[in-house]
């Protein structure tokens, strides 16, 4: 079946727009709020780097739940928000390991990009252009497992055979759907990023607590729409 952007797109503004205030508790709980104190009190200059790259890590685990509750809560609109995070808690571990497969396309990037350093030659850089292109392919194709575990309650195994079928011949248009999501994103981010310095001080290094405020606001309004937008590709591509 083929993709219909427009249809996936008003259909995920129609959800966030009808239900965000079901949205918003696991958004803030698991996304907006370990944003911010990751932003304020676990960065390298407070916890080293190591430290900080694992609570950056603890913090996207978090994330899965709160992820996993909102494409709970537009695939069966008949729960509450309670119920979409008590079920999203126990559906997490399998959304995790089938996951892992994602980071494992993305390792050989890491390994050749740390390999070239900061001036790679011309032969890494191909190399490296060409990893990067297979791992994003390979996240595309697998970009529904979490939507696919929540729906269906399917083992991780399971997941990855499922969503590698169902985005059989519509990789374009998901890449296209996910990065007009991630360019929206950035700006604002930028923009929000540029007044809270403007408007209380500080450096991109050093933010204000209102730059990291609005920041954390920003990217769990963003996740809202992720996880919509997700539960909506896999609606259309399973039905």
């Amino acid at each position: 079946m083929a993709l219909v952007i427009g249809k996936v797109w008003t259909d995920t503004v129609a959800d966030v727009q009808r239900r965000f205030g079901e949205f918003a508790l696991p958004a803030a709980a698991f996304v907006f709020m370990p944003s911010l104190l990751i932003a304020r009190f676990a960065d390298e200059k407070a916890l080293g780097e190591q430290n900080a790259q694992l609570a950056q890590a603890v913090g996207g685990l978090v994330g899965v739940i709160g992820q996993a509750a909102i494409v709970l809560l537009v695939l069966f609109p008949g729960i509450d928000a309670g119920t979409a995070i008590r079920r999203a808690v126990s559906l997490t571990p399998r959304i995790v390991l089938a996951s892992l497969a994602v980071l494992v396309a993305f390792m050989p990037v890491a390994v050749v990009y740390t390999a070239g350093g900061v001036q790679a030659s011309v032969p890494t850089s191909v190399l490296l252009l060409l990893l990067t292109a297979v791992a994003v392919y390979v996240a595309l194709r697998l970009s529904l497992l979490a939507a696919i575990i929540v729906a269906e309650n399917t083992r991780a195994a399971d997941a990855l055979r499922r969503s590698w079928a169902l985005t059989a011949g519509n990789v374009g248009r998901i890449f296209a759907i996910f990065a007009v999501f991630v360019l929206i994103f950035a700006i604002l981010s930028g923009l929000v990023g540029a007044v809270g310095l403007a408007a209380t001080g500080g450096t991109p290094e050093d933010p204000s607590f209102l730059t990291e405020l609005l920041i954390s606001i920003v990217g769990a309004v963003f996740s809202v729409f992720v996880a919509a937008l997700t539960a909506n590709i896999y609606r259309q591509l399973a039905g």
